[in-house]
């Protein structure tokens, strides 16, 4: 047996061969990425501190960090011992303690005040709105998942829920799949957490280096923080670790563009500045089984396609943008908007179960292995966010974007050549995903020529840690020191100094560059299903999971619902 799993290692995968467009999904962005080494996806979402998914009578631990408030109509209800069994979200009811009182009813979206003595209480609360639910013995309740309308869930640091987010981007996915998929990304791991200060308090940007599961696949992230606020000439961000994973930052610099009033600016994958004023709108956005989406498209309102059509089990969902191009462009920068999708964390939990007691062996056997293996792996399994573009030759694939986390969209850019192929009077882009793996909320480009813009980076003067400790000389520079966040709650502060000539005519944009990696810690149990997890080595194997999973949650939504 031991010889067998030695075998298991995922080593054995074919060449990419420049990303080729049956493997390239960004399904698994995120739970394969998560899991892959297979874990290269990712940034798992939520605010919340528990490694496990709820297994069928499995409590969820959450519960011991988090206060539940179950509301039916008018009326609220504490909610203790949440357990999922089978079809049935069960707990004990009563209520609502004194402390909790005055946060039982917040508006989705909204930050709200609460003084910092009550901090504990006001950020850790989860709200549960219900149709109905069934009494059992005492104070015992059994809600059906179907009943369940919506999950709010109180961010940590800003206050706010993200309730819209949670259920936004899964509006296709109805009933049962839906509500699963948020109680198990409530319990799920994540990338580092992202927040800025705004002048008056912190918000939550995004997660960062999200697919950098294992040492080997270590990664630069070049995320814009949006929001961010200097205070005199001072930037303040903050990472944290919130759940059951171990991180490791190397490098956490703050870089600001100048570029014209008017304009605006992304950094490319390579860290350089594409400034930008001039975004057209595609004509068209054709998915694979033929359904224009260009209405989801043309606003960042999280109306996304979601890459769900129905294709080859094992092939990619694919759509093609067609914008008009002007006569003679020599180049374009496409700007897309996205993130992965929760859907993508419940298959990861799925999937890890399958490792049983031997999921920290075979974690450990993928830091033995190269970055080319585990990031063909990878892209074989249709991972990252393929951008293809059509040329005379065909399809040529240009751009793989990894994965960027669940919890919050991104804004991305792609610079486009078209020196070579620059008489069309259309471009035609591919994206290419896996199965419900990513989440498009928009797409646009910009034809214009280069604008100048100006570029400085800066390491923080002061980063301290929640024990108070200065660890600014571990994230200064690319080297062999890390910032080790190993446990749930740990978090860094930086604070970055930057002098910004007063210009009128120049604005100034800032990104996070960090460069890092990070381990989920998984305690499962039982023997490994060595038969199912072979598959996996296959190409294009999680996209077939993909679509089983999902069946098998739309059969069950169906029977649940012939029953009532």
């Amino acid at each position: 047996m031991k010889n067998r799993w030695t075998y298991l290692t995922f080593n054995t995968f074919k060449p990419l061969h420049l990303f080729r467009k049956d493997s390239t999904t960004a399904i698994i962005a995120k739970i394969l990425l998560l899991c892959f080494s297979f874990q290269v996806s990712g940034c798992n979402y939520y605010r919340t501190r528990t490694e496990n998914s709820p297994a069928s009578g499995q409590q969820i631990s959450l519960a011991a960090g988090k206060y539940f408030i179950l509301h039916q109509g008018n009326k609220t209800y504490s909610f203790s011992n949440p357990v999922i069994n089978g079809e049935f979200l069960e707990g004990v009811i009563g209520e609502v303690a004194p402390d909790f009182i005055g946060y039982t009813n917040p508006e989705s979206g909204k930050a709200y005040r609460y003084n910092s003595s009550d901090k504990r209480i006001a950020l850790n609360i989860v709200h549960i709105y219900i149709n109905e639910y069934s009494k059992g013995e005492g104070s015992q309740v059994m809600i059906p998942i179907t009943s369940i309308k919506r999950i709010d869930v109180v961010e940590k640091e800003t206050g706010r829920t993200v309730a819209s987010h949670i259920l936004g981007g899964l509006a296709m996915i109805t009933g049962v799949l839906v509500i699963v998929t948020i109680l198990v990304a409530l319990l799920k791991s994540s990338c580092p957490f992202v927040y800025v200060y705004n002048g008056e308090n912190y918000q939550f940007v995004g997660e960062t280096y999200g697919g950098a599961i294992f040492s080997p696949l270590e990664r630069q992230d070049f995320m814009p923080l949006p929001g961010i606020q200097p205070v005199g000439n001072e930037y303040r961000v903050k990472i944290t670790n919130e759940l059951k994973e171990r991180q490791y930052t190397n490098l956490a610099q703050l870089w600001v563009v100048a570029h014209p009033q008017g304009s605006q600016v992304l950094l490319d994958q390579q860290g350089n500045p594409q400034v930008f004023s001039n975004l057209q709108p595609p004509v068209s956005a054709m998915a694979t089984d033929g359904r224009n989406y260009l209405p989801q498209l043309l606003k960042k309102d999280q109306s996304a396609y979601l890459f769900n059509e129905a294709t080859a089990t094992d092939s990619l969902n694919s759509m093609v943008l067609t914008f008009a191009k002007p006569a003679s462009v020599q180049q374009g920068k496409l700007i897309l908007r996205a993130q992965n999708s929760l859907w993508l964390d419940y298959l990861f939990g799925e999937f890890t179960k399958k490792f049983g007691s031997f999921y920290t062996t075979w974690a450990e056997r993928q830091k033995a292995k190269s970055y080319d293996e585990l990031n063909t792996w990878q892209h074989n399994q249709g991972i990252p966010l393929l951008v293809s573009v059509e040329t005379d030759q065909g399809w040529q694939p240009i751009e793989a974007i990894p994965s960027v986390g669940p919890l919050a969209a991104r804004d991305l850019v792609v610079p486009i050549d078209f020196s070579k192929d620059n008489s069309k009077p259309e471009v035609r882009i591919k994206l290419s995903a896996g199965f419900m793996f990513w989440e498009l909320d928009y797409a646009a480009i910009d034809f214009s020529k280069q604008i100048p813009a100006t570029l400085s980076r800066h390491t923080p003067f002061s980063a301290i840690t929640h024990q108070n400790k200065d660890v600014s000389k571990q994230l200064a520079s690319d080297d062999k020191h890390y910032l080790a966040q190993t446990q749930p709650g740990m978090a860094v502060e930086l604070k970055f100094q930057v002098d910004t000539p007063n210009k009128p005519a120049e604005k100034y944009t800032a990104f996070l560059r960090t460069k890092g990696y990070y381990e989920h810690i998984r305690e499962y149990e039982g023997m490994p299903d060595m038969v199912e997890l072979s598959q996996f080595r296959k190409q294009g194997r999680f996209i077939e999971f993909s679509r089983e999973k999902y069946q098998e949650s739309i059969h069950q939504m169906n029977n649940t619902v012939a029953r009532q």
